[in-house]
């Protein structure tokens, strides 16, 4: 038991403590945007954002981009993608 409380799991040494301000912005260099493939071989992606309020990660809801940048619109939401795909079989 005392070993676990002496041994140093966290791998990139980075301050725990608080709410995670350090690991926010350790990885939010590394976050891209989202690749989404349906079941008909389309691919499609969804923008990435950093809300720094909160030090969280989320994706743009129901909008697809067709380049990896995100700025041309596929004119298509996702759950418009999503119906059509269930439609197809």
């Amino acid at each position: 038991m005392e070993y676990t409380k002496q041994r140093n799991t966290n791998a990139m040494r980075l301050p725990t403590s608080g709410n995670g301000h350090a690991f926010y912005y350790y990885i939010k260099p590394t976050v891209r945007n989202c690749k989404c493939t349906f079941p008909d071989g389309s691919i499609y992606w969804q923008r990435v954002v950093p809300i720094e309020k909160y030090r969280v990660f989320k994706s743009e809801p129901d909008k697809l981009y067709l380049d990896e940048q995100c700025t041309i619109s596929a004119g298509i939401t996702r759950k418009e993608k999503i119906q059509q795909a269930k439609q197809l079989g």
